[in-house]
């Protein structure tokens, strides 16, 4: 038990400002990297929305990509895991943020809009 990696599950109730900061850095450049790299089939972008459960480690690499509530395209849904992963590193945790956790789970939902490109939000996490 104590060899496993302490986990920390983020959620829009979570309050301490150190995961919010990190939260909120890994957004944005998600959101840049969605936004410049627009997912495309056939030269068409494909829109929608789905939600996906991030893992990173304390070095900010993605360990791990699960869509926990998929779009209606699944070809989107592999692009946007593609997104995420482009987007890392997200930067080593802060040693405030490494007394509570050695990885981050993080769930997200992504929105692929005509309007906006890539919207990216905190959602609660999903029932396992």
């Amino acid at each position: 038990e104590n060899a496993r990696p302490k986990r920390r599950f983020i959620s829009p109730s979570t309050r301490e400002e150190v995961y919010a900061l990190y939260y909120d850095q890994l957004r944005r450049k998600i959101e840049e990297r969605g936004t410049r790299n627009f997912p495309e089939q056939n030269g068409k972008r494909l829109y929608g929305d789905l939600t996906m459960m991030i893992t990173v480690d304390f070095r900010g690499q993605v360990i791990e990509t699960e869509v926990v509530r998929p779009s209606t395209n699944a070809l989107l849904d592999k692009r946007a895991i593609a997104i995420v992963q482009a987007a890392a590193p997200f930067g080593q945790f802060t040693t405030a943020m490494r007394r509570g956790a050695d990885q981050l789970v993080i769930t997200s939902r992504f929105r692929f809009s005509r309007e906006d490109g890539l919207e990216t939000t905190l959602s609660a996490p999903q029932p396992q």
